[in-house]
């Protein structure tokens, strides 16, 4: 298994604190953004799974797996 990234997601007040104020204020639909988030070439094989038509790996990051909260929070902070 892999280790819990302990990797901070803000809270509402934070978010609302750094905002409140603002002259503009622009909204980020991440709804797909795990899937443009790469998975390294040396982890996609922990990313496999099976079906009738063969094995396959994720080459994006995929919902469900445990640190992809803190792995696109990361992203989102190096980001803006």
């Amino acid at each position: 298994g892999s280790l819990k990234d302990n990797y901070p997601l803000p809270m509402m007040d934070q978010v609302l604190q750094v905002v409140t104020g603002s002259e503009m204020l622009s909204m980020l639909d991440g709804f797909s953004g795990y899937n443009q988030v790469e998975v390294n070439t040396v982890d996609q094989h922990k990313t496999t799974f099976t079906t009738p038509w063969g094995t396959f790996a994720y080459k994006r990051m995929p919902f469900g797996l445990i640190n992809v909260g803190a792995t696109f929070q990361r992203a989102m902070d190096l980001a803006f």
